[in-house]
């Protein structure tokens, strides 16, 4: 209750000064031209308004992206309530997201993300390529909360799906350059070219260089840089009676997030007191352009983190007299190479260094018919789905002691995926105010998997400055001696998650809805594993959603208020540890450790009081806990009764508490505005402004030291000024205005941070 009253007198305050400030230039404004802009989105599978679809969504078109300064993905987590989202340890290209405290800090490819990313309907399977620069997108919808019917498998936390704008009928488009801090240059770009009335073209393309923001001691380098590009192609052919899309891309991504400290600190002692943009490294490697291999590793080269990604995607989508069909169909293929030191280590192989070189492809295809009004106060979604992935990796950790850089392991890893799926959703009206929602999806996947331990191979290479041992057969990671060891190399899932709502509009401007919703994600492998009794297969995880709210408009559509609640029962919880060995050498574990139990309530408020003043702010408020199963249990009792090994260890607090559960803040607040104002008929001003405001959390698993780390604000805010009838745009922005220093990841004890502040201007053509 304090958090709401805190929230609802800013955004009063807001409205009030708002309306103050902008009361000269709407004197001549007409009362009823301005209000909030309908947002048509796909969350139930077909199109309908925000405010008509009972499930927890928000939406953000492209404009909205662009006053909010949303340029790539995870730009989006500072406006979602109860969403937490940060680099990966050590990599720039991967998102790990938390959604209502279901999520992810593994981009190995036998785990899932639990928060699935969609691109045009098309789910992005591996989460190490996740965070591009978007190109031309027409709309970013952010689904809270299990998707399991109409989304299916891996969306136990939910989904953001990103729809990039078509091509128009008419020629077009627009040209971007942009300049900031650390020698960051930046262009976009798309280009509309229709050919004909029923054929469109569009080509977009962008592209990033930054020198970086943390300085390599060692080295003289400069480290944490961004350089990518990417160019995309559609083509859209329509008819009376049908329309298809073809769309393919690539991209290529160079940027990491490679630990760093502050001045007079290392890389385990924590954040700085006060505010800092001087971040060191000290790892001998040399940032080079990276292979990944363990050859270039024992060179000291290759420090580095790159993906290279290309993809198709059709969309066929034809009218009948009793509905509609789609059929979707992509192709994806993801390659990643990095040589990262986790342990900044001033030696020329790092303190703890994994070399990875990663294959990843991804085929899809899905026929889906949706009815409107096709049947007597029935509407019907309903489908087919069939998916496939194909993931090799090879991957090497290197530890460095006294003696010299010891490999602790080197493998490789195939694992395959297929998967099945069918689905039927109806909403039937009961009467004129009342509808009733059903709808079940069957699910039906198989994973394999096969290692091969090649350590000896690399003993017989004999690399410079490595130390290699022999394996002795039993010892070696191989599908044989994972067998001998009870560990599965085959998993098969079935799975049921239907969804049940029932959704009552009073009226026009106000709904109230209730709904259930289970959903599921898969199971897979400790592939980190360095020995075969490590390797262990951990199950799937599942969940009820149980989710009541209302949707509403008020003042002549000018204030939009919607509320959801929230009761989540999560089993066998998968978390990914990281266990320090008694050799000092890391393990990564993912287990079925727990259950998880998540409530609470998520508030978004849109305004418009005045033309041109568009206020918002959202409240996030959770209490999650996690239960703990026997073995976790048993290391509870032995942590009181004093065994030493048992405390900070998994899931386990050093007082021998269950853990609060990883990234899951219990306030998460978000208020701004953007205001545009006509200063003459050629020339306007947009000033915009975004608080957010995150809860103390638990950064880790163990809720250790660093782990737990405080809550924090952080201000975004720009300028735009516009020429020539809007063709022309001069924008001027910071992110992380007041510079603060935020922890967003911890790793056997060494703590990451978000990026200093920085300002960027931009210049923006369209025509």
């Amino acid at each position: 209750m304090k958090h709401s009253l805190i929230m609802t007198t800013a955004v009063s305050a807001l409205i009030v000064n708002g309306g103050l400030l902008s009361t000269a230039s709407a004197q001549d404004a007409d009362e009823d031209s301005f209000g909030l802009e309908e947002i048509i989105i796909t969350a139930e599978r077909r199109a309908a308004s925000l405010q008509d679809v009972p499930v927890a969504v928000s939406a953000f078109t492209a404009s909205e992206l662009d006053a909010r300064q949303i340029n790539e993905p995870i730009d989006i987590v500072d406006y979602i309530p109860n969403l937490f989202g940060a680099n990966n340890t050590g990599l720039g290209t991967a998102n790990s997201y938390y959604l209502r405290g279901i999520g992810n800090t593994e981009s190995i490819a036998t785990f899932d993300p639990p928060v699935g990313t969609y691109v045009d309907n098309v789910y992005i399977a591996r989460q190490n390529g996740n965070n591009v620069s978007f190109f031309d997108v027409e709309r970013v919808e952010v689904l809270r909360g299990p998707q399991g019917t109409l989304f299916g498998r891996n969306t136990t936390g939910g989904a953001i799906s990103v729809h990039m704008k078509k091509p128009s009928e008419e020629a077009g488009g627009f040209l971007e350059l942009g300049y900031g801090d650390f020698g960051r240059w930046q262009a976009r770009a798309s280009v509309d070219t229709p050919i004909s009335d029923t054929v469109l073209t569009k080509l977009s393309a962008f592209f990033v260089d930054g020198d970086g923001f943390v300085d390599n001691i060692t080295t003289g380098q400069t480290l944490n840089g961004e350089k990518s590009y990417g160019v995309r192609g559609d083509l859209r052919v329509k008819s009376d009676d049908f329309t298809w899309d073809l769309a393919l891309e690539y991209i290529d991504d160079e940027s990491a997030n490679i630990v760093s400290a502050f001045p007079g600190q290392t890389v385990f002692d924590g954040p700085p007191s006060g505010n800092s943009t001087d971040r060191f490294s000290q790892t001998g490697i040399r940032a080079t352009s990276t292979t990944g291999t363990v050859e270039q590793l024992s060179q000291g080269e290759g420090l580095g983190n790159n993906v290279e990604s290309w993809g198709i995607t059709s969309t066929f989508n034809w009218g009948v007299d009793f509905g509609s069909f789609e059929l979707i169909s992509s192709y994806r293929e993801l390659s990643q190479d990095f040589i990262l030191d986790f342990f900044d280590g001033t030696g020329a192989q790092g303190g703890f260094t994994i070399a990875n070189q990663g294959q990843h492809n991804q085929h899809s295809q899905e026929l889906k018919y949706a009815s409107e009004d096709t049947f007597e106060n029935l509407s019907v979604v309903a489908g087919i789905y069939y998916f496939k992935e194909d993931n090799f990796t090879d991957l090497t950790d290197v530890f460095a002691l006294p003696f010299g850089n010891l490999v602790l392991a080197d493998r490789q890893i195939e694992n395959d995926l297929e998967t099945y799926a069918g689905y039927v959703q109806g909403d039937y009206s009961l009467n004129e105010k009342l509808i009733f929602t059903a709808g079940v999806r069957w699910t039906r996947e198989e994973k394999n998997i096969i290692f091969t331990d090649t350590e000896n191979d690399l003993l017989a290479a004999g690399l410079p400055n490595l130390l290699v041992f022999p394996t002795a057969p039993e010892a070696e990671l191989t599908n044989a001696n994972l067998t001998a060891a009870g560990i599965p190399t085959t998993q098969v899932q079935k799975e049921w998650t239907p969804r049940f709502a029932l959704q009552y509009r009073a009226n026009d401007d106000f709904m109230m809805f209730a709904s259930a919703t289970r959903g599921f994600k898969s199971g897979g492998w400790n592939a980190r594993a360095t020995a075969p009794e490590e390797a262990t297969a951990f199950t799937a995880e599942k969940v009820w959603s149980y989710e009541a709210g209302f949707r509403s408009e008020w003042l002549d559509n000018r204030l939009r208020i919607n509320l959801t609640a929230f009761y989540m029962d999560v089993s066998d919880f998968q978390v990914p540890s990281a266990f320090v060995r008694s050799n000092g050498s890391i393990a990564f574990i993912t287990n079925n450790f727990a259950d998880l139990e998540n409530k609470g309530i998520e508030l978004e408020v849109t305004a418009v009081p005045v033309p041109g003043l568009n206020i918002y702010g959202s409240l996030g408020l959770q209490d999650g806990e996690q239960k703990p199963g026997a073995p976790i249990q048993a290391q509870v009792d032995e942590c009181l009764a004093g065994v030493p090994s048992t405390a900070g260890l998994g899931i386990v607090d050093a007082n021998c508490n269950i853990a609060d559960p990883t990234r899951t803040p219990d306030v998460t607040l978000n208020i701004g505005a953007n205001y545009l104002i006509a200063i003459n008929e050629d020339v306007s001003v947009q000033p915009s402004v975004n608080y957010r405001y995150v809860g103390s959390q638990n950064i880790s698993t163990n809720g250790v030291g660093f782990a737990l780390a405080d809550g924090y604000s952080n201000i975004n805010a720009a300028i735009a000024f516009s020429f020539l009838d809007d063709q022309l745009s001069l924008i001027a922005e910071c992110n992380n205005c007041t510079n603060e220093v935020i922890q967003t990841a911890i790793l056997a004890n060494t703590v990451y941070y978000n990026e200093p502040r920085r300002f960027n201007f931009r210049l923006k053509y369209d025509f």
